[in-house]
């Protein structure tokens, strides 16, 4: 409703649209809520691609390949699943991201970790795999890459 609102109005009028987030947070960590992974804004899949070309464009120009500036107006980065289609800018994009990587901190698509988490997700893949990557599985395999030397902020 909040944003239907303002698309009508095409003003917040002093609503702080992050709250929704906040919102959700509460209701998964206090109350124990688990909320449906497609639920719209709040949902785990929100604003996910699989998708390398996806990644690829939000590396480059966000603006042009997410629907509206999710980190602003909900607290909430574009995001990406790895996948065998996520390729090295999927996985980049993942680290900057769930490592919190800003300025000369983030990684590329040459970046070595980056090539070698390919490596690995592409191997995975050949060997049969069909599920996603979840982010604990990327965690252990970036703790064992680069020794413990990359921590989430």
């Amino acid at each position: 409703m909040v944003f239907e609102y303002a698309s009508l109005r095409g003003s917040m009028d002093g609503m702080d649209p992050t709250v929704i987030t906040e919102i959700a947070n509460f209701f998964q960590k206090k109350i124990g809520y688990q909320i449906p992974p497609m639920t719209p804004f709040v949902g785990r899949n929100f604003n996910v691609t699989r998708a390398g070309i996806h990644a690829d464009g939000l590396l480059k120009d966000e603006e042009i390949y997410n629907i509206f500036n999710t980190k602003k107006l909900l607290n909430r980065p574009a995001s990406v699943m790895i996948s065998k289609t996520s390729g090295l800018a999927g996985i980049a994009y993942w680290i900057n991201e769930n490592y919190q990587l800003t300025g000369e901190d983030t990684v590329s698509k040459q970046d070595p970790l980056v090539v070698s988490l390919k490596e690995w997700i592409d191997g995975l893949y050949d060997e049969g795999r069909q599920a996603a990557m979840s982010a604990t599985e990327m965690e252990r395999k970036i703790d064992e890459l680069t020794g413990g030397k990359l921590r989430r902020s």
